[in-house]
């Protein structure tokens, strides 16, 4: 078995175990960071098929950029919690 298939399997399982990480997570926190792990794996089958231009635009614009505004934006949110206390 070629060493690139191998490579590509363990990154598409992962991809999907993070995948679903992300859905199932209880907090979002935690679930950004799983989708942030989705986007470098997905970064890593980029650079396996050769398109290394597009492995650092992944990085880049959705790593860098939509990971952190989910962030801030998750931060920034104000909560309120039932019988009016906010937390």
């Amino acid at each position: 078995m070629d060493l690139a298939l191998i490579v590509f399997w363990l990154l598409a399982l992962s991809i999907l175990a993070a995948a679903w990480a992300v859905v199932t997570g209880s907090d979002i926190v935690h679930s950004v960071v799983w989708l942030a792990t989705v986007f470098l794996l997905t970064a890593g089958i980029f650079i396996l098929a050769g398109a290394e231009f597009l492995a650092v635009i992944q990085v880049l614009v959705y790593v860098g950029a939509v990971s952190v505004v989910i962030l801030f934006g998750i931060m920034l949110t104000r909560r309120t919690l039932p019988g009016g206390e906010n937390g």
